[in-house]
């Protein structure tokens, strides 16, 4: 359980695969079933550990309060699902997620391959579910080849769905894993996940489908606390944007490991009683008040070029202290983060590059349009910012520019007018601001819709009858037989 105070009580999340089994959940999780593979209201699966009820055995055992609406789309003794099953259980979630209080999709299953975002016949589904706050989040897949891959199953690379890539759990990804800089949103772990059924028996599993869940439990918690703070559940964007500033790195890749206790954290001191800026007595005595802190929603705008298929990646800093990451694609997008910083004051407001690289005569770089501070935007070359090139030390700094060739931290003294003291509604305003605007745009070369997408999609495969074989985004299960088993 990630924390005691939020379970998911009183919320939903809908699984789409293989159905669920006794073996696995009890019958008073399941609060609506249907099985779309063969059009019946029955969606169990006569195998026991089937990859539905092991995909969310997973969730529970992360928000055990949880409900569950099982959407079977993959025929029994198969393992594999047609785009228009899927696309029919989506089109359900659409219909009843108020209804049920649906807050989070799991899709733990893979097919195609993406090396951008792209619309697929789904989109408009996804994008309605988007609006309503419904995260769906979708696992990127396993046919890594080593590492050497850079592309994403087509679930995962919808704008409106979160994509999970697998990683070890131990601050390394997977050969097998899939994974883009420009499209995996978050990794969570998927490496020999042990689960144990209600007769106490263990599965160890591998693989994306055994990620997403990580992220779809996540997703009910950090609803269920942003709803009981502020009163409304966060977009796709903030919740990224949390997860990414409280997430771990995963060393030398440029991509963040989900970290729920720290995500759950963050939520709670931004909304709940720790949120609230504290203001000194206008006239303390020796010893009293506190220092007033504000809040600060700050916008990097950066594109970058590619060496050896990893992307350019950097960290920011307030003051010298973390906040958050990014890994940047070719083309520029606005990366948001906030921090809490002390009001009235001036603060550095730093941009470290850190994985510079020439590979296969392709040179790694960075590039910085602009940085928005609390909505006063600084253009890289203007006089308040300096290039520190090598370490963040004060030795060679040389003007502002745009393109970061070498390693080092673009650096913006941010005058102090821009961090006044605020009302909490106001540093609520700040946050939502900078969510909203999280670098997760739509890639220039996606197709789009007009107002029926079903006409007006033009992506290869994805009609009705040509859509790629879904099937399960797992590596390899099987049974963990424990010594007091193997004595039985």
């Amino acid at each position: 359980m990630a924390n005691s105070t939020y379970t998911g009580r009183g919320e939903t999340v809908v699984v789409i695969d293989s159905g669920w089994s006794p073996t696995w959940e009890s019958a008073a999780r399941i609060v609506y079933q249907h099985d779309y593979a063969n059009n019946d209201a029955d969606a169990r699966n006569p195998n026991a550990d089937t990859h539905g009820a092991l995909v969310t055995s997973s969730i529970l055992s992360q928000a055990p309060d949880l409900n569950i609406v099982a959407l079977k789309v993959i025929p029994d003794n198969t393992s594999t699902a047609s785009g228009a099953a899927i696309e029919q259980a989506l089109q359900w979630v659409v219909a009843h997620a108020s209804d049920y209080n649906v807050v989070g999709v799991n899709l733990s299953l893979a097919g195609g391959s993406a090396t951008s975002e792209m619309t697929t016949l789904l989109s408009d589904e996804l994008a309605s579910l988007a609006a309503k706050r419904v995260l769906v989040s979708a696992a990127a897949g396993n046919a890594g080849q080593n590492g050497t891959a850079t592309d994403v199953s087509y679930f995962a690379a919808d704008h409106n769905t979160i994509c999970v890539s697998a990683s070890g759990g131990d601050g390394t990804m997977p050969g097998w894993a899939q994974r883009n800089p420009g499209i995996t949103d978050l990794c969570a772990d998927g490496t020999d996940i042990r689960l144990t059924d209600l007769a106490g028996r263990t599965v160890t599993a591998n693989g994306s489908s055994f990620s997403a869940p990580s992220v779809t439990a996540a997703v009910a918690l950090a609803q269920q606390e942003a709803i009981a703070l502020r009163g409304s559940a966060l977009t796709q964007d903030e919740f990224l944007s949390l997860a990414r500033q409280t997430g771990t790195p995963v060393a030398g890749t440029g991509y963040t490991d989900l970290n729920t206790q720290a995500l759950l954290a963050k939520i709670g001191q931004l909304y709940g009683t720790t949120a609230t800026p504290t203001v000194p007595d206008p006239t303390p005595g020796p010893g009293t008040g506190a220092p007033a802190t504000t809040t600060v929603a700050i916008l990097v705008n950066a594109k970058g070029t590619a060496a050896a298929g990893v992307n350019a990646h950097f960290t920011l800093l307030v003051d010298g202290h973390a906040v958050g990451s990014a890994t940047v694609g070719a083309a520029a997008k606005n990366y948001a983060f906030t921090a809490t910083v002390s009001a009235d004051s001036a603060h550095k407001v730093q941009i470290q590059y850190d994985n510079d690289g020439f590979a296969g005569g392709q040179d790694r770089n960075l590039f910085v349009n602009s940085v928005s501070v609390n909505g006063h935007g600084y253009a890289a070359t203007d006089a308040a910012v300096t290039y520190d090139k090598g370490a963040l030390d004060g030795h060679d700094v040389v003007k502002g520019q745009s393109g970061l060739w070498w390693n080092g931290t673009l650096v913006v003294a941010a005058d102090k007018s821009l961090f006044g003291v605020q009302s909490p509604a106001q540093a609520q305003v700040a946050e939502l601001q900078a969510g909203d605007l999280l670098g997760h745009a739509v890639s220039a070369n996606a197709a789009t819709y007009g107002t029926d997408a079903h006409e007006t999609a033009d992506v290869a495969g994805w009609t009705p009858d040509l859509l790629p074989a879904f099937q399960y985004a797992d590596h390899g299960l099987h049974a963990w037989h424990d010594t007091h088993d193997m004595a039985a």
